[in-house]
């Protein structure tokens, strides 16, 4: 299992050669990409903040449960964290199994839990100004979920 929080564009040859196995018969990429707007307003860039320790501890531990869920003998999950302009990925997420249902499966599964769980924030920025998208994360002392009102999860 790969899972990396990185600065620099993400590099997908790394992920593909890491869950290359002639097990598999479906591999499946997913590419987060920055889209140009959010709830009608444009956006020129995302600019990614983590707690690094936790949010990568996080990132495995929901990349372990799908894998073992949905039956994926392996995944790689890279997240972007800094400037990310429009049309650059801050995700990439490659699943691999034997048959192409736990791939597809795996790969919801997987990039819903992130969002909800992984502190990760994002504040857009646009012509209109900046601002961070509120979201959901965990708390450390529990697995509930809290809402703040700026900056959790994606």
């Amino acid at each position: 299992m790969l899972v990396r929080i990185v600065e620099d564009p993400i590099d997908e040859g790394e992920a593909l050669a890491h869950v290359r196995d002639q097990r598999n018969g479906a591999l499946l990429v997913f590419h987060g990409v920055v889209r140009n707007h959010h709830q009608g307003k444009a956006v020129t860039k995302i600019d990614y903040h983590c707690y690094r320790a936790m949010a990568e501890k996080e990132l495995r531990a929901v990349a372990e449960e799908a894998a073992a869920r949905h039956g994926l003998t392996d995944v790689a999950v890279i997240h972007r964290v800094g400037e990310v302009i429009v049309g650059e990925a801050s995700l990439l997420v490659v699943a691999a199994a034997p048959h192409r249902r736990p791939v597809f499966e795996g790969i919801l599964d997987l990039v819903d839990a992130l969002k909800r769980r992984v502190p990760i924030w994002k504040q857009e920025y646009g012509p209109d100004g900046t601002h961070w998208v509120d979201g959901v994360l965990p708390t450390p002392e529990s697995s509930d979920e809290t809402t703040f009102p700026r900056g959790g999860g994606r």
